[in-house]
């Protein structure tokens, strides 16, 4: 190498001596929000990667692939680099190594990937996407940050007990988190023959969680966009076999076929809790919950 090409003494010290970014600690995820937010946002990226894929940071720890032409979910991971700081400190809290952990509506893998840190190589992560952009970039990222020998994808969208033929799923444009079932679906009502409307629906196969039940999960999280009904009506023999199963469930009575009595289903089996600002869990009512908007109720005997 020429001289005036080779790195000074002064230029490789300076490499040696350049303060690296360390991840930011699974505990502090888990400490009082507003430290932990600014930890995470100081370590917040955003990479192009071309065919509408952006590689993003997320908790100051994992590499993400999101889909750019998200407008909901994916700028903030891109800019902020977490989602739904209430629930995941709330996870931070919860979850302990060795636990298998249920993420029904996982998306890209956000909360996936906080669970199978937390969870540790003895644990188990099932991470249920139905979207298939979604899918195939949660696939990847499972595999990005060495989760594939304690988390599985399952690509299929959960229902009712009875579930298991294949069903429409809308995906809104630009907002793959709210791909959901059709209510027609759902109930039943749509006739034997299932036609696609183009390229904002997909076929995808279903499943009911029961499926599921000798995996005994430790935990459980609900977001399915409408289809929580039928989901939770499809886990009864998991319920019942495992007795200190924890559920986050996110409620919405616009989004329910009867909202008061799916309220008060849950409630015959559990206290009504649901998830505040802080990341804590406080009692709840059936009034309260009724009001409007989305709730993530932590169901827990």
């Amino acid at each position: 190498m020429p001289p005036a090409s080779r790195p000074s003494t002064l230029a490789r010290l300076g490499e040696v001596l350049r303060p690296r970014r360390r991840l930011v600690p699974l505990a502090q995820l888990g400490g009082p929000p507003g430290p932990a937010q600014a930890a995470v946002r100081a370590m917040a990226q955003a990479v192009p990667m071309g065919g509408d894929t952006l590689l993003v940071r997320s908790l100051g720890r994992h590499k993400m692939l999101v889909d750019s032409r998200d407008f909901t979910h994916a700028p903030h991971l891109a800019m902020d680099g977490f989602w739904e700081w209430w629930t995941t400190r709330f996870l931070a809290e919860q979850l302990r190594p060795g636990q298998t952990v249920i993420d029904g509506g996982a998306c890209y893998g956000y909360f996936s990937l906080l669970a199978g840190e937390l969870v540790g190589p003895s644990g188990k992560v099932i991470a249920i996407e139905p979207n298939p952009r979604s899918a195939a970039l949660l696939r990847r990222n499972l595999a990005l940050n060495g989760m594939e020998g304690r988390a599985k994808l399952e690509d299929v969208a959960l229902a009712g007990p009875n579930s298991g033929r294949v069903m429409r799923l809308a995906l809104p444009e630009g907002s793959p988190m709210n791909a959901h079932l059709l209510p027609e679906d759902l109930a039943g009502t749509s006739g034997p023959q299932l036609a696609s409307r183009g390229p904002d629906v997909a076929l995808v196969s279903t499943r009911p969680l029961d499926r599921y039940a000798s995996e005994r999960p430790d935990f459980v999280k609900l977001d399915l966009c409408g289809a929580e009904e039928a989901a939770y009506a499809g886990m009864q023999a998991m319920i019942e076999a495992n007795p200190a199963i924890k559920l986050l469930l996110c409620f919405n009575p616009q989004r329910c076929a009867s909202p008061a009595g799916f309220l008060e289903q849950l409630a015959g089996r559990f206290p009504l809790r649901r998830l505040v600002e802080d990341g804590t869990a406080q009692p709840c009512n059936a009034t309260e919950t009724l009001q409007g908007g989305d709730v993530m109720l932590y169901l827990a005997r």
